[in-house]
């Protein structure tokens, strides 16, 4: 439970959320602790499991990639069936994200691809291989994807963003490619490792990756936590809206993007409008939540559906090379 983290858990982390690769000495001097002190902080968290890992968050669309979604519901889905599938997802070139859930869908898959025929060619080889196992498949593009830090969890109100879709393509070599897929896995791998592991020099390595941060193709290095063990339901949100003019779309999205609770907004081509992720403590929270958003924007909603994502077996930002 959330009783975890205390005061100083809760600052370490607000400083590893969106910036997972600063140094032990730049955290301490934010937090006000010894670079000793965060630096067993920070092992006791990813002992326990708070902290499961770093990863960096890219804006795909600067590589030239769409970013997929499946969304699935099980017809009859039996355990051994669905860790196959999982098994086909970790191996597949394309797929770099999935998640499990409960609700209107059961999995997310999502697949960054360079063309409509890279989708097509997965989906098809997916259904030929899982298709018995599915019904009602969901298949959409992801526009526009807001990050936001875990305000909730800190009692903070941060309301930066990391946008993912600015859709304005640049240039990267197979150097940059490498560093990216280095730093998918492991936002914290130091700059001697990354050189070492790609056999190159430190500055070259150092330099590339200031550069892909300028260019925003890294728009951050992000801590993924086990929210669960905190007590916290993640859930996601679809809404259907009508009369979605661009000012309701502003004020719908600044009232989303001030709640601590609210951890992603997307912009989705498909049957949905708008979607948002959020975190709260059961069902209850979540439909006082809704019944408090609805309320607000009574005359633009016509229906919304919900996701609980409870586990991610896969997490990454990068084709598989």
């Amino acid at each position: 439970m959330e009783e975890l983290l205390d005061i100083k858990d809760k600052k370490i982390l607000y400083e590893l959320d969106m910036g997972a690769r600063q140094s032990l000495s730049a955290i301490a001097k934010k937090v006000g602790l010894s670079r000793e002190v965060v630096y067993y902080r920070i092992q006791q968290l990813e002992k326990k499991g708070v902290i499961e890992g770093y990863y960096t968050a890219l804006d795909v669309s600067k590589l030239g990639l769409i970013y997929c979604r499946f969304f699935l519901k099980y017809r009859v889905m039996l355990h051994e069936s669905e860790e196959k599938l999982l098994e086909y997802c970790k191996k597949s070139s394309l797929i770099t994200w999935v998640a499990l859930g409960e609700g209107k869908w059961d999995i997310t898959i999502v697949i960054l691809a360079k063309n409509l025929g890279e989708i097509e060619t997965l989906y098809d080889d997916l259904s030929s291989k899982f298709g018995a196992y599915f019904q009602n498949p969901y298949l959409t593009i992801a526009f526009r994807i807001y990050h936001y830090k875990h305000n909730y969890l800190y009692g903070t109100e941060d309301t930066k963003e990391l946008i993912l879709g600015e859709n304005i393509p640049v240039k990267v070599d197979h150097i940059d490619l490498a560093i990216i897929h280095v730093l998918s896995s492991n936002a914290r791998m130091s700059i001697i490792d990354i050189a070492k592991k790609l056999s190159n020099s430190p500055k070259t390595v150092d330099y590339r990756i200031r550069n892909l941060i300028k260019k925003e193709v890294i728009i951050g290095f992000r801590t993924k936590l086990n929210t669960r063990l905190l007590g916290y339901d993640h859930q996601k949100v679809f809404l259907t809206l009508q009369n979605f003019t661009k000012e309701k779309q502003k004020k719908l999205h600044t009232y989303l993007r001030l709640h601590p609770s609210v951890i992603y907004i997307t912009k989705p081509m498909g049957m949905h409008n708008l979607e948002f992720e959020i975190m709260v403590k059961g069902t209850n929270e979540l439909h006082e939540f809704i019944r408090e958003f609805k309320s607000q924007f009574s005359d633009i909603i016509i229906d919304y559906d919900t996701m609980l994502n409870y586990a991610e077996p896969l997490l990454e930002y990068i084709p598989k090379v």
